[in-house]
């Protein structure tokens, strides 16, 4: 869930600075001159110990907020940027060494942006690590906190999920790491060996399970958050940390995961069952009213609102906090050169539009599926419409000019390097009045990528569900893989799943690909489904494809534009050489 965050703690200044006391970290944060307070200050009441809790609030990466963003936090096979500086560019050719440049990267960060709510640049690595400490901290003086029961759980709860949640943020970008569960001083020498990932993401479900436990299915329930009613979503709560539990379990239990643990690159099954009891628990909430999807003609709640508000939408169920009513919005990352941007952009590849199919249901390569390559766009599913930007759609709503429909066909004004490479643009994060004619950018604009949305939850327990029992099995208690699948497509109206593809686990996998790919689109959810499922070096995925048309649709040509370099080094991003030469237990990622 979401908040335009009203803080419990009204000491949060004061305990930001008593941080920098208790840290010895000067580099990170400036101490006010003026700061006078013990650190059993901090921790002996309520208030003030969540106020240093919220901290880690700070370190959730925003990824959208990057800067030049671009849609650069999608770097697979489902986009092409037109800016040579964005992380997508670099990681098509195969130069994962870029992540560690803060400018562009969502993986590096910048630990001094840490209070900084407007900035977006904090990163997996730099922010992460931050947010452990700061956790580790937190469970290392609970003994301290003299509280109610209600409020010793709801410290212990979050802290405990944020050490899980910072650790697999961690863990599914480079692979197995060592796990701070401890409170180093200045005098440590930290020898740490790297842990499996196994060993690494059984750690993070330990902590997340402790955290599903103590966390509160509403903050709004709580004695707490009485003081705050109407401002506390965006709270972690249980169904957040339920939600990363089932997705930790799932990541491990993914064939590449499971193929660096056993040597076998499929699925483990037992795993897939934990994790989708986990996912159960989730809709369990769900039925008891404290999250839900949202139906379809509030679907854009999600995303954006034209209301002068975030996105509060329930189907949300963790996210990046808002701590002002500040907009947030992007002209580059989604209107053309000649409605206000800046001369850059991405477009949705040829190819991963196919994931698309068709109103009836079917995918587009079925026989009967009424798909025809010289009429591509004609009754698609209506998920299609919602994301992709295609040509002739109005792209101006007041003003009849030059740019008041998209001219995306070759030679068209809206094809060229500083617009649409690709022959589609994207429409999922925005309104069409979002341009310089209309400027709805100015009238209450609100937009935001979430970071875990209910429909993920569907879509993951049906992956998890099928592997383990197949389309149609189920775990005790809960809905089979196709059911749940169902749901997702319903809420778009569209029909269930053919019984054609529900006559095995193989089958009905490709399926589940296609579903995340079109509700998933441009989440960031791309690159790691691609690499958890080791399917990344696979051509099919490696390729990208424009889409050429002329203006009067005569013709449509499907053109390879790119070819990602990925070589079997590339499932794991490499760690800083400056951290792998410290000391021969920290180990570098295979290749790199």
């Amino acid at each position: 869930m979401r908040t335009t965050y009203k803080t419990i703690s009204k000491h949060l200044g004061i305990v930001l600075t008593a941080l920098i006391l208790i840290t010895s970290c000067e580099e990170y944060l400036d101490k006010s001159p003026d700061a006078d307070i013990k650190e059993e200050d901090v921790f002996k009441k309520f208030i003030t110990f969540q106020g240093f809790v919220e901290d880690m609030y700070q370190c959730i990466v925003e990824e959208t907020l990057g800067r030049w963003a671009e849609m650069n936090w999608n770097f697979s096979d489902d986009v092409l940027c037109t800016d040579k500086n964005m992380l997508s560019r670099h990681f098509d050719q195969g130069n994962y060494w870029r992540w560690e440049n803060s400018s562009y990267s969502v993986f590096w960060g910048d630990i001094s942006q840490v209070t900084n709510y407007a900035k977006g640049s904090k990163g997996y690595w730099q922010n992460g690590w931050y947010g452990i400490r700061k956790a580790n901290l937190a469970l290392s003086h609970l003994n301290e906190l003299v509280s109610s029961q209600e409020e010793h759980d709801l410290i212990e709860g979050q802290s405990y999920f944020f050490r899980g949640y910072f650790h697999f943020e961690i863990l599914r970008s480079w692979g197995g790491i060592p796990y701070i569960d401890s409170v180093f001083t200045p005098s440590d020498i930290l020898r740490f060996p790297r842990l499996s990932y196994e060993e690494t993401a059984t750690k993070v479900s330990n902590d997340l399970r402790k955290a599903a436990q103590l966390l509160p299915a509403s903050w709004d329930e709580t004695a707490v958050g009485e003081a705050t009613s109407g401002f506390n979503e965006g709270r972690v709560t249980k169904a957040a940390a339920y939600g990363y539990l089932g997705k930790n379990l799932l990541y491990e239990a993914s064939p590449l995961m499971n193929g660096i643990s056993t040597g076998t690159y499929t699925y483990n099954e037992e795993l897939c069952k934990e994790a989708a009891e986990s996912f159960l628990e989730v809709f369990k909430l769900e039925e008891q009213g404290y999250c839900g999807l949202q139906d379809w003609e509030h679907y854009s709640d999600n995303f954006y609102t034209l209301k002068s508000e975030f996105p509060i939408g329930k189907e949300i169920l963790f996210n990046n906090p808002v701590y002002k009513t500040s907009k947030r919005w992007r002209y580059g990352d989604f209107s053309m050169t000649y409605l206000g941007a800046w001369g850059t952009y991405s477009s949705p590849t040829e190819n991963y539009v196919e994931n698309f199919g068709m109103a009836n249901g079917l995918p587009i390569d079925e026989s009967d599926s009424g798909y025809d390559p010289q009429n591509p766009w004609e009754n698609r599913d209506p998920r299609f419409y919602y994301n992709i930007l295609k040509d002739g759609d109005r792209i101006i709503m007041t003003v009849e000019n030059a740019d008041t429909y998209a001219k995306l066909f070759v030679g068209g004004r809206h094809r060229d390097s500083k617009n649409s490479i690709s022959g589609y643009g994207y429409s999922k994060f925005r309104s069409v009045g979002c341009n310089k004619y209309d400027n709805w950018w100015d009238q209450g604009y609100n937009w935001e990528c979430p970071q875990m949305r209910l429909a993920d939850v569907y879509l993951m327990y049906a992956e998890a569900v099928n592997e383990a029992y197949g389309p149609t099995g189920s775990i005790p208690g809960g809905m089979s893989a196709a059911e749940a699948l169902n749901i997702i497509r319903n809420r778009a109206g569209v029909p269930d799943v053919d019984a054609r593809f529900l006559s095995g686990k193989e089958v009905f996998r490709e399926i589940i690909r296609k579903e995340r790919a079109v509700e998933l689109a441009f989440e960031s959810h791309r690159w790691y489904d691609n690499r958890r499922q080791y399917i990344s070096h696979l051509p099919e995925y490696r390729e990208k494809y424009t889409l050429d048309f002329d203006e009067d649709h005569t013709y449509f040509n499907k053109t390879l534009h790119t070819t990602i370099v990925f070589d079997m080094k590339h499932y794991w991003l490499p760690f800083p050489t400056n951290q792998v030469t410290l000391y021969p237990k920290f180990k570098q990622n295979p290749g790199w």
